[in-house]
């Protein structure tokens, strides 16, 4: 059966590229035991449609489908007007339309592009990211929610960095990390750039096997060719608010970490982080939208640290330059 019942999607705008439905009591009862398959908007005497891409059983995120809007009535006097033509846009997106955490994509691949505010003294990175989180949920960001169907937008890590400097040849100037995963592996995280930036080229390796105590540096050089100036290792402990704009379906972490050198040897780093994460969407990716959606949180999260009376320098500091005196070396 095919039925069309009415909704009131939250914060939708005209050219949005998500939709939210919450299912209050009454329409969690009036939707029991059907799909909710589509969504039709009214613009402009037509209906731009919808397809549902993720389902908590408290509320439904639709991503809009790629081609015209449709024309005629009402879908409520004939539910099944469009189905067909609805399910042919569907299939066309291919295993991104439906495919659970599988329908991301990356609008910047081989690239990193983060903002960094190193903080001043030891800040309570806890309650600052819950203060944070609590402003997204209570859409103090017009047109953002936390990230859908992601523990409600909120991780949290504690793991080791094995950090190894890359010094020649300048081309390939940056670092090498390893993380130790929880089921034995590694996940292999290498940066290349010449001085610390917003952007910087990034390629992260993930379920590589090294077996027991690993020779990390050996491991360098027979992926790479390359020979570590140095490493060292640090523990990053790390909250993260995802955030996922209505508009355009590009999701971006305020991240709030404190790095402790295992060695003892520098000063414990405390930084907030705002960096481009993925996006959801079925239609092109708007890099000039990303952008300037990129510097929106940027001026929102100066806006918060100095509201909460927290110092920062915004210098785009590595974790390569803080931990460089380790090894007896300057930043530069």
């Amino acid at each position: 059966m095919t039925a069309a019942i009415g909704v009131r999607p939250e914060a939708l705008t005209a050219a949005a590229n998500t939709a939210v439905v919450t299912l209050d009591a009454p329409l969690r009862e009036q939707c029991r035991g059907l799909a909710p398959l589509f969504l039709l908007r009214p613009v402009d005497g037509r209906w731009t449609p919808y397809t549902q891409q993720s389902f908590t059983g408290d509320d439904v995120l639709f991503v809009a489908l790629p081609g015209s809007p449709l024309t005629g009535d009402s879908p409520g006097a004939n539910p099944t007007a469009w189905t067909s033509e609805l399910a042919e846009r569907h299939r066309a997106c291919g295993p991104m339309a439906v495919n659970h955490q599988r329908w991301f994509v990356n609008a910047l691949p081989g690239q990193e592009l983060e903002y960094k505010f190193t903080v001043q003294g030891e800040p309570d990175l806890w309650r600052l990211t819950t203060l944070i989180l609590d402003t997204v949920r209570d859409g103090g960001l017009q047109d953002w929610i936390c990230e859908h169907g992601n523990n409600g937008g909120f991780e949290q890590w504690d793991f080791d960095n094995h950090l190894f400097e890359i010094t020649t040849p300048r081309a390939e100037r940056g670092y090498v990390a390893f993380i130790p995963a929880v089921n034995g592996t590694w996940i292999i995280r290498r940066k290349r750039f010449i001085a610390d930036a917003e952007m910087r080229h990034e390629v992260l390796i993930e379920g590589v096997v090294l077996g027991p105590n690993p020779d990390l540096s050996a491991v360098i050089a027979d992926r790479w060719r390359l020979r570590p100036a140095w490493g060292e290792v640090y523990r990053r402990v790390r909250y993260n608010v995802l955030l996922e704009s209505l508009a355009s379906g590009h999701v971006f972490s305020i991240m709030l970490d404190r790095c402790t050198d295992r060695a003892e040897l520098v000063d414990p780093l405390h930084q907030v982080e705002v960096e481009y994460v993925r996006t959801r969407t079925l239609r092109p990716v708007d890099l000039s939208l990303l952008r300037s959606e990129y510097e929106q949180l940027v001026a929102f999260t100066r806006e918060f640290l100095a509201s909460h009376g927290v110092a920062s320098l915004e210098d785009h500091r590595s974790k390569l330059s803080w931990l460089r005196p380790a090894a007896g070396l300057q930043p530069t």
